[in-house]
């Protein structure tokens, strides 16, 4: 992280701050900044937007391949977050006027980012805006943002705001146009479904505003076109005065444990009586609440505290903050993607990394989330046996790239183009880089080991490592030297390919 650019000056008060706009560096503020619960990450772009940033929304589980020669990944799902502010005539843009000072921070303890500009428009008037977002660590779905604006004069502020579809992942579409809705003049719903893997999405959002803490109803209109709901929302506001819009906004899906059962109008009309009780709450409500969820959920139950720099201990803190926001503990039919939930990197898909870097964190502080984490593993037997008899071995061989539980080998078989060949560059990781298989075994004997859980071993435990144990007997050579070998391989450095006994795999 640059150091000119973050400041970790209130690490003490487990706080990151970034301390100017930089539109060159914007993804890495926002991965770094990024919020979520599990269920879903939020990347932290900025509410209005720039060229160069990534605007995620991603739900664990909810894999999608955009076409026959492409792999499934996380589906980058409706934006919620974008508003765009039009001062007296000019859009708010960091990349015009003047910031006369900016600060935005993350607090890793509470889960609240915020962000603080003074900005003077082109026009010559200032502005003092705040805006706070909040991703719900107790109610999986809710996302609540807050924007406040102060003028320095009488003025006109509108707002647009709503939910626009048009995301892709790097210009692959993954859903249909869906369903858009209006209730109540309050309310806006859209409802989209994956292409290839058919999942029902349900975005709901909400508005409402007050100027010094006073309810007031802002001239507005409504605009439903394709992929898109949102609404312009007009006030004029005495210099002086705080215009402050509270937004409301979740996300909820037909493969959602809770939606099993429902029709798809009944999962619309639990996602909308659901805004309706966040917004009834307000801000401040929900991001305390998420708060109090923290301190119960991670920081009581894992209190690490080390003698040294306060940096070092928020280190540790920021680790296990983006460990929280990674791991879909709510079903054990999902896993850690390998970029966890901040981004699309990796496609959203499952690695060793669970095993090796993440599992021995949970199996000590969480141990009901490692077992989670590896059910998932013995539900995903089937596409190890099918990846191993594909392949001509007995057993199981778990794929080195894992999604749904049913999707088997994820791995693209190609990724790139030589830049002197023009070839495209073939992933040799899928097909032989099989230490994975080992990873997964030594993950769930570490489980045990640690945790005494018979009932696991009993259930799925001991089919899983004897299944992977016969894979390593069928994949094993014998040698001239009457040893048994392990031939044609991809270490974990990647470095080299096709490896006679490579010494970690071994």
């Amino acid at each position: 992280m640059n150091s000119a650019l973050l400041d970790f000056s209130r690490a003490k008060d487990w706080i990151i701050t970034e301390t100017r706009f930089d539109p060159t560096a914007l993804g890495k503020v926002e991965a770094n900044f990024c919020l979520g619960n599990g269920y879903l990450g939020l990347r932290s772009a900025t509410e209005e937007r720039y060229p160069g940033e990534t605007r995620d929304l991603l739900v664990a589980g909810t894999f999608d391949r955009f076409s026959p020669e492409e792999v499934t990944e996380l589906p980058n799902a409706a934006d919620v977050t974008n508003i765009e502010l039009t001062l007296d005539g000019v859009r708010f843009d960091l990349m015009q006027g003047e910031i006369l000072s900016y600060a935005r921070s993350l607090n890793i303890r509470t889960g609240l980012l915020t962000r603080d500009v003074v900005w003077r428009s082109p026009n010559g008037k200032r502005y003092t805006l705040r805006f706070e977002r909040v991703v719900s660590l107790r109610r999986l779905h809710t996302i609540a943002l807050r924007v406040s604006v102060t003028p320095d004069e009488d003025g006109e502020i509108v707002l647009r705001s709503g939910i626009d579809g048009r995301m892709t992942n790097d210009g692959s579409q993954h859903f249909t146009e869906g369903q858009t809705r209006y209730y109540d003049r309050q309310y806006q719903q859209f409802v989209p479904r994956t292409i290839q893997s058919d999942i029902h999405f349900v975005f709901d959002a909400s508005h409402r505003f007050t100027v010094e803490g006073e309810a007031v109803e802002p001239k507005s209109d409504i605009n439903i076109v394709r992929r898109r709901i949102f609404s312009n929302f007009t006030l004029r506001v005495k210099g002086g005065q705080t215009l402050v819009m509270e937004k409301f906004a979740n996300v909820y899906t037909d493969r959602d444990k809770e939606a099993e059962g429902l029709t798809l109008p009944e999962l619309q009309e639990l996602a909308l009586n659901a805004l309706k009780g966040d917004e009834s709450l307000g801000f401040d409500a929900l991001a305390e609440d998420s708060a109090r969820c923290w301190e119960e959920k991670v920081w009581r139950r894992a209190p690490i505290e080390i003698d040294g720099p306060d940096f070092d201990l928020f280190a540790i803190r920021f680790v296990q903050y983006h460990m929280q926001l990674m791991t879909p503990a709510h079903d054990r039919r999902m896993n850690i993607g390998a970029k966890g939930l901040s981004g699309e990197g990796y496609k959203g898909h499952t690695f060793w990394d669970t095993e090796i870097f993440l599992l021995p964190y949970f199996i000590f502080c969480m141990p009901e989330v490692a077992r989670s984490l590896e059910e998932y593993r013995y539900l995903s037997l089937p596409g190890a046996h099918a990846k191993a008899a594909h392949n001509g071995f007995e057993g199981a061989q778990y794929p080195w790239e894992s999604a749904w539980l049913d999707d088997g080998e994820v791995t693209p078989e190609y990724l790139g183009t030589d830049i002197l060949t023009g070839q495209l560059i073939k992933v040799w990781s899928g097909f032989i880089e099989i230490h994975i298989t080992a990873d997964v075994a030594f993950g769930v004997w570490q489980y045990y080991m640690c945790t005494g859980d018979q009932d696991y071993m009993d259930k799925y435990g001991y089919e899983l490592i004897l299944d992977c144990a016969k894979f390593w007997l069928s994949r094993l050579e014998p040698g001239e030297d009457g040893m048994l070998h392990m031939n044609n391989v991809v270490g974990p450095d990647e470095y080299k390919e096709h490896v006679n006994d490579n010494a970690f795999t071994n």
